[in-house]
């Protein structure tokens, strides 16, 4: 197909773009700026006129928006050129799309939710097609997520806003693969989509999603109760708390929810898991599995393993057809030792611990087959004198009482802190 992206220089547009390319479609850039070599460029600004709509174009793809908060913006000015958009389309006989926003209501409390729905208003009676994401994230950090991103990497707490808002997370890419679906899909006529997770996650979870698998820091939490935002905004006025984006945290705890469970069902996209998108990748599953054979290796080896043998173990799984994670914990990365407690025959017969039974074998099968673990297994063949033989015998010895006695107690523990929580944070 023949599609025309505005902004398609943006954060989605990039990979909107991107993806259909890829796809085998012709793809023309309506942007302020020239787009990549690979595209056609045709200039356009939301202030000017409608794009010179290129011969055989099939389908429009509304991406550009003004999200500035300035004076000078003019939501009416943006409400025009969807019009004019809509129009060139309906000339070309094409279909048009146009990304709206989970905040697109009557009555929204910020100008860009309002602005989004009287634009909405108009593709629908068009004949037109919107679709409405939940919290976009990943990939690079651009666009709301490089805000919040930045935000967590530079401020030492995360506030919890009472009560919680809560967000629809959905990763660029599936957004992407969204909407492509949509335009190739000729059978899909004018509605809405509202595309993003099923489930809502409180905002406070998101942010920590993002400074835990995302920049890798702990960031501890804040209360910031909203009745006290909604007096320093009668404080400082109306363009003040614009300006300072009190309006968008308004935005964000009045974020109403989506039922997205029949979009993605009726486009066929399943979402990826929120921890799995925020890795720079989107598939942090090979990461989390390298992971893993460092604290399995580490904890047979007593040392940290060669990173061949850590290769070895994710592609012995991969060939398995093994690529999830068992084990997914930052404590068991600092400490490999932890594992004893879990390193036991009444919890690896266990169904629960069945599967870490199989690649504790794996791994010892591996650590035993390398120069590395020869060493650790079978010593350096060194003569020592019978003080030092004692010696080291004796602290084995009390290290091995001192995790019995400790396991006891801390085993159940264990097993549901390293083991059977994994699939509720998966969940």
């Amino acid at each position: 197909m023949k599609l025309l992206i505005t902004g398609a220089t943006g954060y989605i547009g990039t990979r909107l773009a991107s993806l259909a390319l890829a796809g085998g479609h012709e793809v023309i850039g309506a942007t302020r700026q020239p787009c990549a070599t690979a595209y056609t460029w045709c200039p356009y600004d939301l202030s000017g006129p409608a794009p010179d709509c290129p011969p055989g174009t099939q389908t429009f793809i509304h991406l550009a928006a003004n999200t500035s908060t300035g004076a000078q913006t003019n939501p009416d000015d943006e409400v025009r050129a969807a019009q004019a958009l809509i129009h060139c389309a309906d000339q070309s006989r094409a279909r048009f799309i146009f990304i709206s926003s989970q905040t697109a209501d009557a009555a929204a409390p910020s100008v860009y939710g309002r602005t989004k729905w009287r634009i909405e208003q108009e593709v629908l009676a068009a004949g037109g097609i919107v679709v409405r994401p939940g919290q976009v994230y990943g990939g690079p950090e651009r666009g709301l997520f490089g805000v919040l991103t930045g935000l967590v990497r530079r401020m030492p707490f995360i506030p919890v806003f009472l009560p919680a808002p809560r967000v629809q997370p959905i990763h660029v890419d599936d957004l992407a693969t969204s909407i492509l679906t949509i335009a190739e899909r000729p059978e899909i006529r004018a509605g809405i989509f509202s595309l993003g997770a099923v489930q809502p996650i409180s905002f406070y979870r998101f942010l920590m999603t993002i400074a835990s698998h995302r920049i890798h820091v702990v960031r501890l939490p804040f209360p910031v109760p909203v009745v006290l935002l909604r007096l320093l905004e009668r404080i400082l006025g109306q363009f003040l708390s614009s300006k300072l984006g009190l309006r968008r945290i308004f935005s964000l705890i009045e974020l109403p929810q989506m039922d997205s469970a029949d979009s993605l069902k009726k486009l066929g996209i399943t979402l990826r898991p929120l921890v799995h998108g925020m890795h720079r990748s989107g598939r942090a599953q090979r990461r989390q599995l390298l992971q893993e054979a460092v604290v399995l290796l580490s904890y047979l080896l007593k040392k940290t393993p060669d990173k061949s043998l850590v290769r070895r173990y994710v592609n012995a799984l991969e060939r398995a057809g093994e690529t999830r994670p068992v084990l997914d914990s930052g404590l068991l990365r600092l400490w490999p030792v932890l594992l004893t407690l879990l390193d036991h025959q009444t919890i690896l017969r266990a169904p629960h611990g069945q599967a870490l039974s199989w690649r504790l074998q794996v791994a010892l099968a591996i650590a035993e087959a390398s120069p590395q673990g020869a060493q650790v297994f079978l010593g350096s063949m060194r003569q020592r004198g019978v003080v030092v033989t004692l010696l080291a015998l004796g602290l084995t010895t009390i290290k091995e009482l001192a995790w019995l006695i400790a396991s006891f107690p801390l085993r159940p523990f264990a097993c549901q802190l390293f083991l059977e929580s994994r699939k509720t944070r998966e969940a």
